[in-house]
């Protein structure tokens, strides 16, 4: 009976995977979406010894290309509000309002270009900068039922049900990497938006989601 594979072996596996399918797609890197935490449950700190191979099979990438990387780039330049993209400004509630109204035309604009690969791109980086510049979710004044911050949510998970409703070859990315990565960022962003105390909300970006 054979061996299971050591953490080492399946981490050695991992990497030579990803630069292959990296390579085979025209990619110049990725975007590392789930981590392993640098502690686990007790406080004890995660190293290259004591990393666990259950651990390494919940890492997940998205495979990055030029438009890609511009998308993104373009996505923390409307959600930063500078045009440098500055992540680091600090933000206040007139901002997290902004924001919030001007979400569903950002959504809008990224469904209106000419491919579904450019449309995946848009959305993608959109999101991602939603979710790592998260202040607007618990710093505005649109919390109210039936308000902007609902409405907001509501658009930006419908476009993503649409577009996950193509196929990989359709998006323009790969199966192995990227549409894996791809829903575990949308899964952070669902938990993210159901853990909001301003009220009751729910981000179905599932296609086939009701």
């Amino acid at each position: 009976m054979p061996s299971s594979p050591t953490p080492k072996e399946v981490k050695d596996d991992l990497v030579a995977r990803l630069k292959a399918c990296t390579a085979a797609n025209g990619c110049q890197g990725n975007m590392h979406i789930v981590e392993i935490p640098s502690e686990d449950s007790d406080g004890n700190e995660t190293t290259e010894d004591t990393v666990t191979v259950a651990q390494l099979g919940t890492l997940r990438y998205i495979l990055i290309n030029d438009a890609r990387k511009k998308a993104v780039g373009a996505g923390f330049e409307f959600a930063s509000g500078r045009d440098d993209g500055d992540r680091f400004k600090s933000f206040n509630t007139q901002d997290g309002n902004e924001l919030i109204f001007a979400i569903p035309s950002q959504v809008k604009k990224a469904l209106g270009k000419k491919t579904r690969p450019a449309r995946f791109d848009a959305l993608l980086g959109l999101t991602f900068a939603l979710k790592m510049q998260d202040y607007w979710m618990v710093d505005n004044e649109c919390w109210m039922e039936g308000g902007e911050l609902k409405k907001a949510i509501t658009c930006l998970a419908k476009a993503w049900k649409t577009t996950l409703s193509s196929t990989d070859a359709e998006l323009g990315i790969d199966a192995e990497f990227s549409r894996p990565g791809v829903e575990a960022l949308l899964a952070q962003f669902e938990e993210a938006v159901g853990e909001l105390e301003s009220g009751d909300y729910s981000f179905k970006w599932k296609p086939g989601d009701d």
